[in-house]
């Protein structure tokens, strides 16, 4: 009965210790290209397909600065269980500006999950319809988020942007401006219907 006990404790403990280590900083983006505007071109590797995605050369991959990390493992915790309900199946893109006014961006693959789920779950108009698909803006605690989705093959693809709370920007239009820019200017051939100047 001890042996039992103890296993069960060593268990426990084991599982204990690897979700406290548990954290969203994803670290195994594959290397950049970069464009004739010099701008990063980054092949993000989602369920089994690759999709093109292009940054301004001051988002940061692979390496931490948690200077411009704006966010901890539990606030995302909280966050991803906010608005859906299903747990994500993949984690492939965490990436942050090295500048405090912008952004941190996080991607994640939900599979079998529609577009149409998506807004069910959110229980609210999205504030903006992009045909394949749909972007929300809210204020979660004390970040203004855009989350933004994509039918991608037998599922969606979120992006989750997060503003610096501590930054002075009334109304959040750096924010909203750098977001806008980076999805529906340098990657508006993602969309069948651009957003550009959101509001």
């Amino acid at each position: 009965m001890i042996k039992k006990l103890k296993t069960l404790l060593t268990v426990l403990c084991l599982i204990f210790i690897m979700q406290s280590c548990k954290n969203y900083y994803y670290l195994k983006h594959r290397p950049v290209a970069y464009n004739e505007d010099g701008n990063s071109i980054h092949d993000l590797k989602i369920s089994n397909e690759n999709i093109q995605f292009i940054t301004f050369s001051d988002y940061q991959i692979n390496k931490l600065n948690k200077k411009y990390i704006f966010f901890t493992t539990k606030d995302i915790n909280r966050l991803l269980q906010e608005n859906i309900k299903k747990p994500f199946s993949q984690q492939f893109l965490f990436m942050y500006t090295n500048m405090s006014i912008y952004n941190n961006l996080l991607g994640f693959y939900y599979e079998d999950t529609s577009l149409e789920d998506v807004m069910k779950d959110y229980n609210k108009t999205p504030d903006v319809s992009l045909e394949n698909g749909v972007l929300y803006i809210y204020n979660f605690e004390k970040w203004n988020i855009i989350d933004i989705y994509r039918k991608y093959y037998g599922g969606v693809v979120r992006f989750i942007n997060l503003n610096n709370p501590n930054e002075n920007d009334p109304q959040y239009k750096k924010f909203h401006r750098e977001v806008n820019n980076l999805f529906f200017d340098l990657n508006k051939n993602l969309w069948k219907k651009n957003a550009i100047d959101f509001q």
